[in-house]
């Protein structure tokens, strides 16, 4: 299910997908940063999301849905990623509408399958959950086999409210938010960002690790997902600045693993 919608997604504007190699996106002719094609309110939203186009059937039929609620039925991942990313290297910081995320290169070594970084983006609530606990915001780190493309993983970084000063992450992406407050916009950040503990968290903390989907279009399953049980800090200051331009993006929780999708569910629900 993954490949075939990753091939039937190659020109659509799917979040998840953005800096993937099989996805190719189609750059404005002004040089500005492609917006989105799907919502996450009324016909736009995860409900319809089906019906946006073909290849997002996955959405409304899928059993292994994400985000996820996380239980007891979730096993902690074995062994720890080894995640290397250059935080003197220059990014590109973009607004696609639907998410603001940072164009970037790295690598995750991970039950001995190595991963490149393209991209993460930010989720304003979180997607996941654990224990029935939302967070604040979460972060998608976007990885895709070195050896094969169509091996996809993402490393969810939750973030916690936090009355003193944010992740260093945050802290070096905070000034650019500014000039990218527009869907469509982006700026370049020349002095990179500072990586450092976000990589000596995800390679510390206890992860969550299950095989689900995108939550964005197309929905695509068999993606292998690595959750961080604790999260990180963000301060109220970055948080609402953030959630000012992101506004809403979470898809709804997802059905228990394997279970019916809930667009199923709904459809025969009082029958």
């Amino acid at each position: 299910m993954l490949l075939n919608a990753l091939l039937l997604a190659s020109t659509a504007s799917a979040t998840c997908l953005h800096g993937l190699s099989k996805f190719k996106r189609q750059e404005p002719a002004d040089g500005s940063v492609p917006i989105s094609n799907f919502g996450y309110t009324g016909l736009q939203g995860p409900f319809n999301w089906a019906s946006l186009g073909p290849e997002n059937e996955a959405c409304k039929i899928g059993k292994n849905q994400s985000p996820i609620n996380i239980d007891a039925s979730i096993s902690k991942a074995s062994e720890a990623p080894v995640v290397t990313i250059d935080s003197t290297q220059p990014v590109e910081f973009e607004n696609l509408g639907t998410t603001i995320e940072v164009l970037v290169n790295g690598t995750t070594s991970f039950a001995g399958t190595d991963f490149r970084l393209k991209q993460f983006h930010i989720h304003t609530p979180s997607e996941h959950r654990v224990g029935e606990e939302y967070f604040p915001l979460e972060a998608h780190f976007v990885h895709e086999g070195v050896t094969d493309p169509n091996a996809l993983a993402v490393i969810a970084v939750l973030f916690q409210l936090s009355a003193n000063t944010s992740d260093p992450l945050l802290t070096s992406l905070q000034p650019h938010l500014s000039a990218i407050v527009n869907p469509g916009t982006k700026t370049p950040i020349e002095s990179g960002l500072d990586f450092s503990n976000l990589i000596a968290h995800v390679q510390s903390t206890p992860l969550f690790q299950y095989t689900g989907s995108l939550t964005t279009p197309p929905c695509a399953e068999g993606l292998t997902f690595l959750v961080t049980e604790q999260p990180l800090a963000i301060d109220v200051t970055t948080f609402n600045e953030i959630k000012k331009i992101v506004k809403f993006n979470a898809r709804y929780t997802q059905n228990s693993l394997g279970e019916e999708n809930l667009i199923t569910v709904a459809g025969v629900a009082g029958t």
